[in-house]
């Protein structure tokens, strides 16, 4: 009756179903209803004039109701309710209008801690033609905003919860804020795991001997696994260039590094084959970084007290060559003669040692990243 007082509608809302949370649309669907209840003053009689009669259900169409859409819907824009639909109205002038429809609005996605991750969607319901001066939209005053409790189970998402904002400019609106935590069982299994199954093929590569044949192929096989497991995934995401999701750059990380140990490994297998003599800088410096004690070859094999025959005292500190072992079975009598001095490490052995130290190298380093990958996504776990 009053012009100057704005007409409240209370309105809370019940999600029935959800059906599709789409990350390369970033779009939500879902099956809810509103409920939405005002005092038309119009619509007020007294009971006992109507043979005791409270309550009456009419038409939608047939009383006053405010015009409520969801602003940021993905289809096309309309506004709530169906002919069909009847609205409940109180001998003291409470309307009630419950209209269903299938909602879908537009999300935007944080996929940084993907597949550990929690998203809000908004759902935005506003009045077109009206202001706040003539229709306020609330929550309800007792009750919750949000009804979850006939919600059927998604097999990918957990409706968390829901919050509710009330704006009133540039025109009268209700936000419901929806909660969803992913459940990562599934990318856990096809995808984490078959991830680090091909970072152990990875670091294997350099446990096949050079002359094997197969070092290079096996190598090359590893890193396109890398590239095709690494476009299916990107497949399955939005495009988005604001935030970062970490497995899609340890994902990228790992690629990188299968590329690396492929070019290491083409190198091995050139250094492997070659015959020349060893430069001294580059044997001494493979017996240093690999730890491996190993004697010179001297005029006197017997040097140092250890005795390089089978038939002698063992060598129990040293690594003894397999040939010096062949020779002193030849030449058991011609201990102490002089023999012509020859280079102790050859090529086969500096690309034996290599491989063991890239092994223990790309092992590390796949551990430390795959640790820090974890520590980032549990941490994101623990503060949600």
């Amino acid at each position: 009756m009053d012009q100057s007082v704005p007409t409240i509608v209370h309105v809370s809302l019940q999600i029935y179903v959800i059906y599709d949370v789409d990350e390369v649309m970033q779009t939500l669907k879902v099956s809810a209803s509103l409920r939405l209840s005002w005092l038309d003053e119009h619509l007020v009689w007294n009971p006992d004039d109507f043979d005791g009669i409270q309550t009456g259900v009419y038409p939608q169409n047939s009383v006053w109701k405010p015009d409520v859409s969801l602003k940021n819907s993905v289809d096309d824009f309309k506004t709530l309710g169906d002919p069909s639909l009847n609205v409940i109205v109180t001998f003291k002038g409470l309307v009630t209008w419950e209209p269903y429809q299938i909602f879908s609005s537009r999300c935007r996605f944080d996929i940084t801690y993907f597949p550990f991750d929690k998203q809000a969607c908004e759902m935005i319901f506003v009045t077109w033609g009206y202001t706040a001066s003539d229709v306020r939209i609330w929550r309800p005053e007792l009750g919750q905003a949000a009804n979850l409790e006939d919600i059927l189970p998604n097999p990918e998402w957990d409706l968390v919860g829901v919050r509710t904002r009330n704006e009133s400019n540039p025109r009268p609106m209700i936000i419901f804020d929806v909660y969803l935590k992913r459940k990562p069982t599934y990318v856990v299994n096809n995808i984490i795991l078959p991830l680090i199954v091909l970072i152990a093929l990875n670091g294997c590569v350099f446990l096949l001997p050079e002359r094997s044949g197969e070092k290079t192929g096996f190598a090359v096989t590893v890193f396109l696994s890398f590239m095709v497991f690494a476009i299916i995934v990107q497949a399955t995401l939005p495009v988005n260039s604001e935030n970062v999701w970490y497995l899609s750059v340890f994902v990228t990380l790992q690629t990188v590094e299968s590329s690396v140990i492929t070019i290491v490994a083409i190198c091995l297998v050139r250094i492997e084959g070659r015959s020349d003599r060893v430069p001294d800088w580059l044997a001494s410096l493979i017996i240093c970084i690999t730890c491996y004690k190993v004697l010179s070859r001297s005029s006197d094999p017997t040097k140092d007290g250890c005795n390089l025959c089978l038939g002698k005292q063992k060598c129990e500190n040293n690594k003894v060559e397999p040939f010096f072992i062949d020779e002193c079975h030849e030449h058991e009598s011609s201990l102490g003669d002089n023999r012509e001095e020859a280079p102790i490490v050859d090529w086969g052995q500096v690309s034996s040692r290599l491989n063991w130290l890239f092994f223990a190298v790309f092992v590390v380093f796949n551990i430390v990243s795959l640790f820090i990958l974890m520590a980032l996504l549990y941490l994101n776990t623990r503060d949600q």
